[in-house]
């Protein structure tokens, strides 16, 4: 039996510290594409995050909606043709793509977008999560509310560096 509970156990502890090293290697990375991260609750552990996203083909404002510890929706701005909507959903075959994209085509449009889906549809959303308390959750609508006009206006906020950072490229002929 010591045996069996031994192979185990270090079975077990080879796949967590192989999940941890994982772990790092995202938060890591996470770190270093997300920019001024700020945080607006909902509720207890329900919040929205609005970042600044920095990647090598693109940078623009981005906001997650997470709830319980999940990043339930996430929304990637400015990305042109590219921009996207990350979603956790129930059924996910294993090689199935994990983003909506936006026909919106500038960033404040995009920005509109996202906020449109928490504000309708974010029921919906939450109804299709692999966790039985997130498809449980209710969310306060005025509460809410309060966030994405708060997340908006960061959104909107970061948006114009983009606009300045493409005026001060421009030549003037």
């Amino acid at each position: 039996m010591s045996l069996i509970r031994d192979l185990a156990t270090s079975v077990f502890s080879y796949m967590y510290a192989c999940r941890l090293k994982k772990q790092h290697l995202y938060k890591s990375r996470k770190d270093q594409i997300r920019n001024n991260v700020v945080d607006f609750e909902i509720a207890e552990n329900v919040g929205l995050e609005v970042y600044w996203k920095t990647l090598k083909v693109a940078e623009g404002p981005s906001l997650i909606f997470h709830a319980l510890g999940y990043e339930i929706l996430r929304f990637d701005t400015n990305i042109g043709e590219q921009a996207h909507c990350h979603i956790q959903l129930i059924e996910c075959q294993p090689k199935c793509k994990e983003r909506l994209f936006l026909p919106e085509k500038t960033v404040e449009e995009q920005i509109e977008r996202a906020i449109f889906e928490l504000e309708k549809n974010l029921d919906y959303w939450l109804q299709r999560h692999p966790d039985r308390q997130v498809r449980l959750l209710k969310i306060d609508q005025t509460k809410l509310k309060i966030a994405t006009e708060k997340a908006r206006e960061k959104m909107l906020e970061y948006a114009q560096k983009i606009k300045v950072g493409s005026a001060s490229t421009e030549t003037v002929g």
